[in-house]
């Protein structure tokens, strides 16, 4: 995911941008200068509340990568945990 930030002044762009670049290296691996994630993807505001969080400017490109695959796998599992909770409580109601 780095070497998709790396081509540009990666530090300069917004919060949203540098989300919508990494969301295209990860859905899309491999390719050279990959599209960048629509706009209303859900991840982009996961992503965008947890670059505000941290100091992301002054990190390498590779620290970002690693950060931002992080804050999606750790939104990922709650995402599913509360899919699970949700069953419980309906399946509780029945």
């Amino acid at each position: 995911m780095s070497e998709v930030l790396s081509p540009y002044a990666w530090q300069r762009l917004t919060p949203e941008m540098v989300s919508r670049r990494a969301l295209a290296a990860i859905d899309e691996p491999g390719t050279a200068d990959p599209v960048p994630a629509a706009r209303h993807d859900e991840r982009i505001g996961v992503l965008v509340e947890f670059l505000r969080s941290c100091r992301w400017r002054s990190m390498t490109a590779d620290a970002v990568s690693r950060q931002i695959v992080t804050a999606l796998d750790t939104w990922r599992h709650d995402s599913q945990w509360l899919e699970i909770e949700l069953r419980w409580l309906s399946d509780a109601d029945s």
